[in-house]
């Protein structure tokens, strides 16, 4: 990887494998994951994981190699690498991510994979709101998985909203719609009711986003993360709009972090006395989601 000296040209480039080895032992002296030199590669010859695995011999042009380095360098520096490349993998989709939007969590398929699975035994064709959208990962994939419903896309930031327009036509869910609003806000106010409602909001009391780890605190939107003091603020507005816009037998499930299960429920039984309200747990076994059933 140095150059030949004396000859004031740097060497040829390497093959891929040689340049992952190069790129994981610089993650690993610099205490990251050296998973992250796959990513960026896979991203850099845009091929999923087999048919990547089939070009490990090959050499990488100038051009690759000059910017596999480049990469790896701000990645060394802290940036995430979805940032980097511009893209976040989720529910086997890419979707495009800049520091507007939260980077889409493996976690949060498992919220698309609930809803899909409790909304259909109940709802053929539901209208759908995912609030909070982001980068519209849950939203696309919802309307891609089942495109029966109809979903809505809801965001306070302009700029989160764009990026989840994009997402949506790159991805070919063309009967989104996207709407600007404060959580159920923009709902409420036109009346509008949702068979099924769908949220990962900001959920990291302040005090623990300013102990995050820099990849996350330095470079993700705080307005993304940060549920306020107690973490739960988020919570507390959806659970103010809720009663207007879930419909009489409507569902709704949110993503909440794994020590808020009770109190979730607790702000939801409040707005809503009569409905079922439980709290479901990831495949490792944390309060990951509270589901309620009206």
């Amino acid at each position: 990887m140095h150059s030949n000296n004396g000859q004031g040209r740097s060497a040829s480039p390497p093959r891929v494998s040689e340049a992952l080895q190069w790129a994981s032992s610089f993650f690993q002296e610099k205490g990251m994951e050296k998973k992250a030199a796959e990513y960026l590669m896979q991203d850099l010859l845009q091929l999923d994981n087999v048919a990547y695995h089939l070009h490990l011999r090959e050499k990488l042009s100038d051009e690759q190699w000059g910017r596999y380095k480049a990469w790896a360098e701000r990645h060394g520096e802290g940036e995430p690498v979805q940032y980097i490349t511009g893209g976040a993998y989720f529910y086997g989709r890419r979707f495009s991510v800049n520091p507007s939007v939260l980077i889409p969590r493996q976690e949060t398929e498992e919220l698309v994979e609930l809803v899909i699975a409790k909304a259909q035994k109940r709802f053929q064709r539901p209208a759908i709101a995912d609030v909070g959208t982001g980068s519209g990962a849950i939203a696309i994939t919802l309307a891609l998985e089942w495109p029966e419903a109809t979903v809505s896309a809801l965001d306070a930031s302009r700029e989160a909203l764009a990026i989840a327009r994009k997402n949506g036509e790159g991805l070919g869910a063309s009967s989104l719609a996207f709407i600007e609003g404060d959580m159920l806000r923009p709902l409420r106010d036109q009346g509008m009711h949702m068979d099924v409602i769908v949220a990962n909001p900001p959920y990291i009391a302040t005090r623990e986003w300013r102990e995050l780890d820099l990849l996350v605190r330095g470079y993700e939107p705080r307005q993304a993360l940060d549920g306020g003091g107690d973490g739960l603020f988020f919570y507390r507005k959806l659970a103010e709009g809720i009663p207007y816009v879930l419909s009489a037998d409507g569902l709704a499930i949110f993503e909440i972090g794994e020590m808020q299960g009770p109190s979730v429920m607790l702000l939801m039984e409040q707005q809503l006395p009569g409905a079922n309200i439980d709290i479901v747990q990831d495949i490792n076994g944390k309060d990951r989601f509270v589901m309620i059933e009206r």
